[in-house]
């Protein structure tokens, strides 16, 4: 009986039963990919509780930030052992522009909304410029190719947030 009383109780964020809910109106703008945008966010805990779209911008971009570290360790160990020209440009050239966006959107959130948005907006580009390299190579690698999806979706997912900022 305790842990009922002590447990928290459900955010915006989280599913809810009085309309649509931050992630559903966020994922809503990613038809396309509308489960996963779903299953992405609602993953991360930080992206759940949050209780406006300030907080879930902010909580997508960190998400983002750390996803796309994770995921030029993982290219840079798969260059590492291939040799593999695009994939070294994945690694590092078009990694670190994603990374760098996201961290720029993040930093500008509380000065400069238009240009975080605007950071956010381009933050996927990297992870696009990889795919496009890798098709042109004739190189197929699921797990770049869903990373590349994953990563460059939480870019739109943070523009998406900040686009209803006020309108909450």
């Amino acid at each position: 009986m305790i842990l009922i009383f002590q447990s928290p109780l459900p955010t915006k964020a989280g599913r809810s039963h009085v309309g649509p809910d931050l992630i559903d109106r966020v994922c809503n703008e990613t038809k396309e990919d509308y489960a996963l945008c779903q299953d992405v966010l609602r993953r991360d805990h930080e992206v759940v509780k949050a209780k406006n779209f300030t907080e879930l911008a902010a909580a997508i971009l960190k998400l983002g930030v750390k996803n796309a570290v994770e995921g030029q360790k993982f290219l840079k160990r798969l260059a590492k052992e291939k040799h593999v020209p695009e994939i070294e440009e994945c690694a590092t050239d078009d990694y670190d522009g994603v990374i760098r966006e996201l961290r720029n959107s993040l930093g500008e959130m509380k000065d400069d909304l238009d240009a975080a948005n605007y950071e956010a907006r381009i933050a996927g580009d990297g992870a696009d410029y990889c795919s496009k390299a890798l098709v042109d190579a004739k190189i197929d690698n699921p797990k770049i190719f869903a990373l590349n999806r994953e990563i460059s979706m939480i870019g739109f997912m943070a523009f998406n947030a900040m686009e209803k900022i006020g309108h909450e």
